[in-house]
């Protein structure tokens, strides 16, 4: 079976190049465009990885880290943060909310799945 992998971006390009990558190399790939969608639809969709994009409408992707750190669902599930804002701030701010990576758009295919791959394989 497939992992699963949601991602969270209020981007739709962006959730589609993540999604199309991701896909080719043979994840079971999930996309929502807010994070109240995402909360409301994470038992569903019971993802093994997340990626949440920092700044979003309605909820940031530090406060939707969070809450998913605080469901018995998603407690330990790997999260990855994305941003275009390049600040260490950004990052340890991430961090201080749960989540496992930092990763800067716009990334490379190559470095999205070695991402991937690492947080799943210490998952398991």
């Amino acid at each position: 079976m497939s992992k699963r992998i949601l991602i969270v971006d209020d981007q739709p390009f962006v959730l589609r190049l993540i999604e199309y990558n991701l896909k080719k190399n043979g994840y079971t790939v999930f996309t929502e465009t807010n994070g109240l969608s995402a909360f409301e639809n994470i038992e569903e969709i019971a993802p093994d990885l997340i990626f949440l994009d920092v700044r979003m409408p309605h909820i940031s992707g530090n406060d939707l880290c969070r809450c998913f750190r605080n469901r018995p669902i998603t407690k330990n599930v790997p999260i990855v943060m994305l941003t275009g804002y390049i600040d260490d701030t950004s990052e340890k701010m991430a961090k201080d909310a749960g989540a496992n990576a930092f990763m800067t758009k716009p990334f490379s295919p190559i470095e999205l799945l070695e991402t991937v791959e690492a947080l799943l394989t210490q998952k398991s």
